[in-house]
């Protein structure tokens, strides 16, 4: 096989496939590319998802006529001139290959004016191939145009997801550089429908407008100090922990990033605050000497590399639990106590064994006999017993797993049934949430939600599934949380996967709770049920519903045996 020097144009649809793999990722760059020009507003046009078109506007510096040829060459840039730049890279944009790669896979046009020169300049690409530039009215700032994406690299297209798959990405791109630099106002639109619009605020003011007004009494402030590291920002509270981490924002030196060392460290500040398959709701923004992280090792600069990972995981860990501590949100973790020791050591290390057996899902289901007495313990547990000794059951986890089985084996027979509201349920929502319920409005019907937008930023639920409605759920909560996991999906649903999310989420949420006081029949009632299913010996989230102590063990414990 013979070594031969690729085209430059087959060289820039190579990097394209690293650099620009959907729309979104377009769109990241020339806000980026905005932003580091000093644009104070940038308005984004999607056609079909950017499949078709894409349009970045913004009021910016704007190219200087003569160097307008330069931005489609490629690793030609202004943000670095040497080695030693790239060791403290502090623009967003740097590599110098974004506009070249788009050019490659797609008709590029971009009309550029500085304040200096008194009309603009215009030049086209298409597929690699550039025009020459030509005088073209123009106001200050640059307008990049992207159209016919991949039309060169039919496999790359075919790839795309729907347009409201991509059109969610997009959204979901503009909005994580948006809370990096709430200094810049942003529209972004779809067609004729605006999906968002955020004008020029500060950092608190720009996060609520993200993360949604109801919001605003729930985002405590975080403000730490290590070494010359410097973390602020906000986290939510407990209460507003979600399904999925989409309301998560990390930021680094004004970068907007995904880190999971650093996702970990701020859950790990919530541990024994939140469920351990939920997410907190926080944006933190993290300010440190740029020679102290490496922005470059990621084509599209989504990912970082930090000197001193271990640090950075103690600023987050620990600032973030601070913020908690301020607000007197402490997680209650009370040591377990040494079980009294009578008999042998072998003894002890039997009855251990005996009582840790249903964390293996080895104990056999037990049998209940209708005659026996159940006590409720503290409103949380369930003290009984059966043939084989003491049962006792976690009441919450043991309700929330029948509650799923019931409702799956439902919705594979028919949708599930539905009960209109006597009031509707109004909910604040921009033009992307619209667009995922119009989108999955044979979900909602099926899940037996009659919903639909009532006006440009909000959405109206006119029913609601039975179960919830008479177990007195919330139901605009339930609602935002189905939100956010079709949202997290970014449109790329699996049916199946989604449908078992959401009926864990109900089943969980119309469970009984902890602290809940149920009658005798009501108890009776509940451990009857856990012969049906299979499964009953952990609830949907893993957890376990039942612990057993054998007669065997009691006997070995006190010294019977």
């Amino acid at each position: 096989m013979t070594i031969q020097i690729l085209p430059t144009v087959l060289i820039n649809q190579i990097a394209a496939g690293e650099v620009v793999d959907r729309p979104a990722s377009i769109v990241k760059e020339l806000v980026e590319n905005a932003i580091d020009a000093g644009a104070t507003e940038i308005s984004i046009q999607l056609e079909h998802g950017g499949r078709d078109v894409i349009t970045v506007s913004d009021n910016g510096c704007g190219i200087q006529n003569e160097e307008l040829h330069l931005a489609v060459t490629p690793h030609a840039t202004s943000k670095i001139a040497e080695e030693a730049d790239l060791a403290a890279v502090a623009s967003l944009g740097f590599r110098g290959e974004a506009l070249a790669s788009i050019g490659s896979v797609s008709h590029l046009a971009i009309t550029s004016r500085t304040q200096h020169d008194e009309a603009g300049m215009r030049i086209e690409v298409d597929g690699g191939e550039s025009n020459e530039v030509v005088p073209t009215p123009s106001r200050v700032g640059t307008t990049v145009e992207v159209k016919r994406l991949f039309y060169n690299t039919p496999a790359r297209r075919k790839f795309l997801k729907s347009d409201s798959a991509e059109t969610t990405r997009v959204r979901d791109a503009v909005q994580r550089i948006a809370a990096a630099h709430p200094e810049v106002s942003f529209v972004l639109k779809s067609g004729e429908r605006t999906l968002l619009q955020y004008g020029a605020s500060d950092t608190k003011d720009r996060l609520i407008s993200i993360f949604g007004p109801e919001l605003t009494s729930e985002l405590l402030d975080v403000s730490y100090e290590l070494g010359d590291m410097k973390l602020w920002g906000v986290v939510g509270t407990p209460d507003v922990a979600r399904p999925t981490s989409r309301n998560i924002r990390i930021h680094v030196n004004g970068r907007t990033i995904q880190d999971a060392s650093i996702t970990h460290a701020l859950k790990d500040a919530y541990k024994g605050l939140i469920e351990p398959k939920r997410w907190p709701t926080a944006a933190l923004y993290i300010e440190m000497n740029p020679a102290l992280v490496d922005v470059n090792v990621h084509p599209q600069k989504s990912e970082v590399r930090f000197r001193d990972k271990n640090a950075i995981w103690r600023l987050v860990s620990r600032g973030v639990t601070a913020a908690l501590h301020a607000n007197d949100i402490v997680a209650t973790i009370q040591a377990e106590s040494a079980p009294v020791s009578f008999g042998t050591g072998e003894q002890m290390q039997m009855i251990e064994q005996e009582t840790s057996t249903w964390l293996r899902q080895e104990t056999p289901l037990p049998t209940i006999r209708k005659s026996d007495e159940v006590m409720q313990v503290q409103k949380c547990f369930l003290v009984t017993q059966d043939e084989q000794g003491i049962l006792i059951v976690d009441q919450h986890a043991l309700h929330e797993r029948i509650m799923f089985e019931e409702l799956y084996e439902r919705m594979k027979q028919q949708k599930l049934e539905s009960q209109r509201l006597l009031v509707p349920e109004s909910i604040q929502a921009d033009g992307a949430r619209i667009e995922l319920i119009e989108s999955h409005q044979a979900l909602f019907t099926n899940l037996g939600i009659e919903i639909e937008a009532s006006g440009p930023a909000s959405i109206s639920v006119y029913a609601l599934p039975t179960l919830l409605v008479s177990r007195n759920v919330e139901g605009s909560a339930f609602i935002e949380d189905v939100l956010d996991l079709l949202s997290d999906a970014h449109g790329d649903v699996d049916e199946e996967s989604v449908l078992v999310d959401i009926l864990d989420m109900m089943a969980c949420k119309a469970a009984v709770k902890a602290g809940d006081s149920l009658t005798q029949t009501e108890l009776k009632d509940l451990l009857s049920k856990r012969h049906l299913y299979d499964r009953s010996s952990r609830c949907p989230h893993g957890r376990p519903t039942t612990m057993r102590l054998s007669i065997e063990a009691l006997e070995k414990q006190f010294g019977r045996r």
